[in-house]
C-alpha cells in the first residue's frame, strides 16, 4: 500500500495534497487505512519528491513512424535516459524531437446537468462553454458517461478551470501536456500490436508519468 501511495504521488506531480494530485486521490479513495499513517507515508513522499524534476523527453519510434513525448519525473535524468536507451534500440527509437506537438492545457470533467442534451446540441454547448471559460477547444470523449476534454494554453490552465467550475463542470483531471500538431497517424494492426507493447515497457519505468503520441486511436 505504502508503495502504491509512493508511485501515485510520484507521478501525480509530486503533490500529497488529492485536489491537486489526482493520481494520488484515485488511490486514497478506496484506501482502508487507518489517517494518521496515511499520513506518515504521505510526509515521507514529501521529503523523497523534494529532489525530482518534470522532464519530457521527445522519441522517434520505428525510424519516424510514430512521434512520442514521454513525460517523467526523476531525480537523475542521465540514469533514466540509460535505462531507456535498450528498449528504444529493440524498437528502432531514438531521443529526437521532431517539433510535431505543442504544449498544451488539458481539462478533463464530466458533464453537468447539460447532458440532457441531444448530441449536436450538446457539442454546441461545449464550444460556446470552452469560448467563455477562455478554452481553445472542448469535445466529449465518452457520452454516455458525460465526460469532455478542454484544451487551453498552458498559462490559463487555472484560470480556466476555475471557469469551468463556475460552469458546473466536475474536473478530474487537469495537466499541461502535449497534443499532435499534424494529422495523426494510422497504423495498421501489426503496427499497433508492436507500438502497444512498445509504450507498455516504456511506462513500466518507475519515473515515467505518462506518454503523448500521434497515434490515432483504432486505426488499423
Amino acid at each position: 500500500m505504502a508503495n502504491e501511495l509512493r508511485l501515485a504521488v510520484h507521478r501525480g506531480g509530486g503533490s500529497i495534497d488529492p485536489e491537486k494530485n489526482y493520481e494520488l486521490r484515485a488511490q486514497l479513495s478506496p484506501l482502508q487505512l487507518p489517517y494518521s499513517r496515511v499520513q506518515r507515508i504521505l510526509r515521507e513522499c514529501e521529503l523523497n519528491e523534494r529532489n525530482q524534476n518534470t522532464y519530457s523527453l521527445p522519441i522517434d519510434y520505428a525510424r519516424q513512424l510514430v512521434a512520442m513525448v514521454c513525460k517523467v519525473r526523476t531525480d537523475n535524468l542521465s540514469a533514466l535516459k540509460l535505462r531507456l536507451a535498450t528498449l528504444l534500440r529493440q524498437g528502432k527509437a531514438r531521443f529526437f524531437n521532431r517539433h510535431l506537438f505543442n504544449e498544451t492545457g488539458l481539462i478533463e470533467a464530466t458533464l453537468p446537468s447539460k447532458s440532457s442534451l441531444s448530441f449536436v446540441d450538446l457539442n454546441q454547448t461545449l464550444r460556446t462553454d470552452a469560448l467563455w471559460c477562455k478554452a481553445t477547444d472542448g469535445v466529449i470523449t465518452d457520452l454516455e458517461k458525460g465526460t469532455v476534454l478542454f484544451k487551453c494554453r498552458p498559462q490559463d490552465l487555472r484560470e480556466v478551470t476555475d471557469k469551468l467550475r463556475q460552469c458546473s463542470y466536475k474536473i478530474t483531471h487537469t495537466e499541461v501536456g502535449h497534443c499532435p500538431n499534424k494529422p495523426l497517424v494510422d497504423l495498421t494492426d501489426r503496427q499497433m500490436t508492436r507500438y502497444q507493447e512498445f509504450r507498455k515497457q516504456i511506462l513500466q519505468d518507475e519515473d515515467v508519468v505518462k506518454i503523448y503520441d500521434n497515434v490515432r486511436a483504432g486505426s488499423s
